[in-house]
């Protein structure tokens, strides 16, 4: 988110994607469930361990750019900790408040800036960073253009915070495909033949008009 190249389309537009799936629908209810044991966005908590263990990150292959890596050089070394602590002060938030539906993210590009900041900036109320409904937090970062290509490994398990508790995410629940009916008969299901009592038959032959 910034952190890429270039800002705002490939690897860059995948991990706002990611973000905005993750803090959104039945993954931020499982986010909000973990954090009543685990505060994930308090002092204790960096912002990069907890991107590496929710998933927030770019997953597709780039070919030479290492999307990955990057992203995490951005959040480790690039990403101020003013801004940082400005992120997680909105996703704490958004972790308690049950009006807040969704966290919505995006990037600008804008050469002036000498730092990645939030708009309009890092030390604004909450309420500022609030749409216009008051459902959603937007959190819109301004970032001064693409990175280099400096990276580094992703934090690993061997480098956990305090009190990490492993997170619960929903199992994958699978659908069972539907076949319709055509009228060649492709696709019909075998079908049970219909059982006709011998007294109900009878009855129907009575019914029918005798040949003379």
């Amino acid at each position: 988110m910034g952190a890429l190249l270039p800002v705002g389309s490939g690897p860059d537009a995948e991990i706002v994607d990611r973000l905005n799936e993750l803090f959104s629908g039945k993954d931020l209810a499982t986010l909000r469930k973990h954090n009543k044991k685990e505060k994930l966005f308090d002092p204790s908590h960096r912002l990069r361990r907890v991107a590496f263990r929710i998933g927030a990150y770019p997953s597709k292959d780039y070919g030479k750019d290492d999307a990955k890596r990057k992203w995490f050089f951005f959040l480790h070394h690039v990403l101020p900790q003013e801004t940082q602590e400005a992120i997680k002060k909105i996703l704490g938030d958004a972790m308690t408040r049950t009006a807040i539906k969704a966290v919505k993210f995006s990037v600008e590009e804008n050469s002036v800036v000498t730092h990645p900041h939030l708009f309009p900036s890092n030390n604004e109320p909450l309420a500022n960073y609030l749409n216009g409904a008051g459902t959603a937090y937007l959190v819109h970062l301004v970032v001064q253009g693409p990175m280099d290509d400096s990276a580094e490994d992703p934090p690993g398990d061997n480098d956990p915070d305090s009190g990490e508790q492993p997170i619960a995410w929903p199992e994958l629940s699978l659908r069972r495909p539907t076949f319709r009916r055509t009228k060649s008969g492709g696709g019909k299901r075998a079908g049970k033949k219909k059982v006709v009592s011998k007294k109900k038959a009878a009855k129907k032959a009575a019914k029918r008009p005798r040949k003379r």
